[in-house]
């Protein structure tokens, strides 16, 4: 084993890599809190993401890190960035979760899903409630 090897996290049981340092691991929980992978061609807008990532930080006292730490972390698990019409998404990603709505909803976020009218908000709160 030459050193660089030596640096490298160890796999697990399941053959997957450890992410040991802090911030790997609160955006490994963040991911698992808030994304599905699928293997669709679902998209969504780095914008919503990096959104989402840092109302997600702001609830769970953690200080955000770069978006590409987020981008890698995602591109391990196989999904990848690209560009369609200038905007920047992630392919191959659902946005899921309670927390998930409670970042439309609390930010008034209109993103792709347009400006929320009041019904849709109380549905979305009544939906975030029971999940």
């Amino acid at each position: 084993m030459n050193d660089q090897n030596a640096l490298l996290p160890e796999p697990s049981a399941d053959g997957l890599l450890i992410r040991e340092t802090p911030t790997a691991q609160h955006i490994d929980r963040f991911l698992q809190a808030t994304t599905t992978v699928t293997l669709d061609a679902a998209l969504v807008s780095l914008d919503e993401l990096e959104g989402l990532y840092v109302y997600w930080c702001s609830l769970n006292d953690q200080e955000p890190s770069a978006t590409q730490d987020v981008l890698t972390a995602l591109e391990q698990q196989g999904v990848e960035p690209l560009t369609r019409d200038g905007v920047e998404y992630v392919e191959g990603l659902v946005l899921t979760g309670g927390v998930v709505t409670e970042f439309i909803v609390s930010c008034e976020f209109a993103g792709t899903w347009g400006a929320p009218s009041v019904e849709e908000l109380v549905t979305a709160r009544d939906a975030a409630a029971a999940s």
